[in-house]
């Protein structure tokens, strides 16, 4: 909201200053030719039915055309510039932008995934496919864009951060998915999203075994190790061609 507030701010911060200078004028000029006081000139400015035509002289009824015809120019430049603001690519990334954080702040139930890498990706494409509201957070401003772009729930900082979780909805989520590719951070998100939200369930991902055990007893409630996992399929998909080949039990 601040972001697209800051930018029409911008983009109107010339017609408005130019068109409290002519109301200025026109105060002023009201003034001189009918002896009118500030507030009756100015109540002229912006309501022009009020001029009556018949106790008024001519340089007045002339300058009134004048102003209404400026006034109605400056309309026209006003919502050029509103379309062009909104129109325009920083316009619509505003535009998106805002969209995704009222988006953010009114969903519930969901899940919250740290990280949009190679297993980032997969958890999400699985959460699209069963419909699970997610909240994605990510660290990369350039993928932040694409990804508010392509229509996601995503928040740019990062997760190990409190507000950054309080932000992505920790409170109101049914968990969290921590898959960055670093143990030490995704076991202090771990801690810190168990913290903020004890009925969340977290999942996180390890690289190595040690960290596994420290994630368990930091309150993650499942711990995947990609390339351990990756090795048991490996094993059984092996397993198919050489049946007799059976483990001891």
């Amino acid at each position: 909201m601040n972001r697209v507030l800051i930018l029409f701010v911008r983009r109107l911060a010339l017609p408005v200053a130019v068109f409290a200078g002519f109301t200025l004028l026109c105060v002023r000029v009201y003034m001189h030719l009918e002896g009118l006081r500030w507030q009756d000139a100015l109540f002229w400015m912006f309501h022009p039915h009020a001029i009556e035509y018949t106790r008024v002289h001519d340089a007045t009824k002339f300058f009134a055309i004048f102003v209404f015809l400026v006034v109605f120019a400056f309309q026209v430049w006003v919502a050029e510039r509103v379309l062009a603001t909104i129109f325009s690519r920083h316009g619509m990334e505003a535009w998106r932008s805002m969209v995704n954080d009222i988006n953010i702040e009114t969903v519930k139930d969901h899940f919250i995934v740290c990280g949009y890498g190679q297993v980032g990706r997969t958890v999400v494409d699985q959460l699209k496919r069963m419909k699970i509201p997610f909240v994605l957070i990510e660290t990369n401003d350039g993928l932040y864009r694409e990804l508010v772009k392509e229509g996601f729930m995503v928040i740019e900082g990062d997760a190990q951060r409190h507000d950054v979780l309080e932000t992505a909805g920790i409170k109101r989520a049914r968990g969290v998915c921590v898959v960055i590719d670093n143990d030490a951070a995704n076991l202090y998100i771990t801690v810190t999203a168990k913290s903020l939200n004890p009925k969340a369930k977290i999942i996180t991902r390890a690289g190595q075994q040690r960290y596994a055990q420290a994630m368990r007893n930091s309150g993650a409630d499942e711990v995947i190790i990609p390339e351990y996992e990756g090795g048991l399929m490996t094993g059984r998909m092996i397993e198919k061609y050489y049946p007799a080949a059976i483990p001891d039990r």
